[in-house]
C-alpha cells in the first residue's frame, strides 16, 4: 500500500496523496468501470498516463472509503463529479504521485507537482508583477511552484474556462515554510471570490489544496 499522505482541511474536506508504485492490474482490480470508463482505459496507449489514470481514481474510491461504483464523470468545463453521489471531488497527478481531495461541504481543488519542476521559464505567464516582486532568494524556486498550485488549485474551484492565471487570480503574500496557509482572490466578471489555501512540500513533491470561502460583489 503506497498511501503517503491523509489529511482532514479545516473540518471541510479530506485529502490524499498515493505513490504510484503498483502494477495496472493492481488498481484496475480495486475499480469498477462502467463500458465508456473501460473503452477509454483500452484506448490510453502510453503506460504511464494510463496508470495515473488507475491511480487517481483508486485513490478516490478510498477516500470515499465504498467498494460501490463510483461514476466519475467532467462537466462542460472539464470539472469532475461524482454523478451518483452528491460530494465535490477533484483530482491531480503527476508522474509518480496521485492526489484527490472530497468535500460534502463545498468546492475543492488540489494540485500536485514534483519539486523538481521548473517554472520559471513561464512565471511571467502566470504572475502579476506584483507578485512576482514578492519571490526572491534561495527560495524563489519552491515559491514559484507554491504560486503555480495556488493558482492550478483556484482555476479548478472555480471550474470554467476562460480564466487568466496572471490577471484574474492573485495570491496575497507569505512567507514560505515547509508548510503552511494562504489565501487567493479571484477577479471575474464583477465578481470577488476568497480562497483558503495550504501548501506543504516534502522532498519528492509539492501539494496545494484549497476550499471556496465565500463570493463579494466588486463594490462590496
Amino acid at each position: 500500500m503506497a498511501l503517503v499522505l491523509r489529511e482532514n482541511y479545516q473540518q471541510l474536506a479530506e485529502y490524499a496523496v498515493w505513490k504510484i508504485e503498483e502494477t495496472p492490474d493492481f488498481y484496475r482490480a480495486g475499480l469498477i468501470l462502467n463500458d465508456w470508463e473501460q473503452n477509454y482505459l483500452d484506448n490510453i496507449t502510453h503506460p504511464r498516463r494510463k496508470l495515473t489514470w488507475l491511480a487517481s481514481r483508486y485513490l478516490l474510491k478510498l477516500l470515499l472509503n465504498t467498494n460501490e461504483f463510483v461514476e466519475l464523470l467532467f462537466d462542460e468545463y472539464g470539472k469532475p463529479f461524482v454523478a451518483n453521489d452528491d460530494i465535490f471531488v477533484s483530482i491531480s497527478h503527476c508522474d509518480t504521485y496521485a492526489a484527490a481531495m472530497v468535500s460534502r461541504n463545498c468546492a475543492v481543488g488540489i494540485d500536485i507537482e514534483t519539486t523538481d519542476r521548473d517554472i520559471t521559464p513561464i512565471s511571467r505567464k502566470f504572475l502579476s508583477q506584483i507578485e512576482l516582486e514578492q519571490i526572491s532568494g534561495d527560495k524563489s524556486l519552491r515559491q514559484l511552484m507554491v504560486y503555480w498550485g495556488a493558482k492550478e488549485v483556484i482555476y479548478k474551484i472555480y471550474g470554467k474556462r476562460k480564466l487568466e492565471f496572471r490577471d484574474d487570480m492573485f495570491i496575497k503574500p507569505f512567507q514560505l515554510a515547509p508548510r503552511g496557509d494562504i489565501y487567493g482572490v479571484l477577479m471575474k466578471n464583477g465578481r470577488v471570490e476568497d480562497y483558503l489555501l495550504h501548501y506543504s512540500f516534502t522532498e519528492a513533491f509539492i501539494l496545494v489544496v484549497g476550499v471556496e470561502k465565500e463570493k463579494r460583489a466588486l463594490d462590496a
